[in-house]
């Protein structure tokens, strides 16, 4: 009986210390790339570049020095990120100035202070300039 008792708290014991382990391992892969999951939660809406730039931004904004950092598509750029007016002005123009986008031009940036308020809209907003520009001749 002692002996069934014993062995049933060993297996007891391997099997929590396992799920433990499993579940550690299972977060750490969820969290291992930020970027990739950012890319998923957009995939074939936004080109690549466009992903990776705003991204890079925003966790450099924020001072993620980590691959793992979590950027969602409602998180609110004023309040998470520190980005309004001006500083959201600017946040534009260096993602689309380092990507090799358009920028855009000071009229154009007006609209930011109405329509962009969440990573998403930011993504919308800046999709149009990461177009190719189709050169007439």
């Amino acid at each position: 009986m002692r002996l069934s008792v014993s062995v049933a708290i060993v297996v007891l014991l391997l099997g929590l210390f396992a799920l433990a382990r499993a579940s550690r391992m299972n977060r750490q892969s969820i969290e291992r790339d930020g970027l990739s999951r950012f890319r998923d939660a957009f995939r074939g809406r936004y080109p690549e570049n466009l992903l990776a730039q705003v991204y890079a931004y925003l966790a450099e904004r924020h001072g993620a020095q980590e691959p793992q950092y979590i950027v969602n598509p409602t998180d609110d750029l004023a309040r998470v990120f520190g980005l309004a007016d001006l500083d959201l002005e600017d946040a534009v123009l260096v993602i689309a100035d380092r990507a090799g986008a358009r920028l855009p031009r000071a009229q154009e940036l007006d609209a930011l202070k109405t329509s962009v308020r969440t990573v998403e809209d930011l993504l919308r907003y800046l999709e149009p300039y990461f177009r190719p520009q189709v050169v007439k001749g």
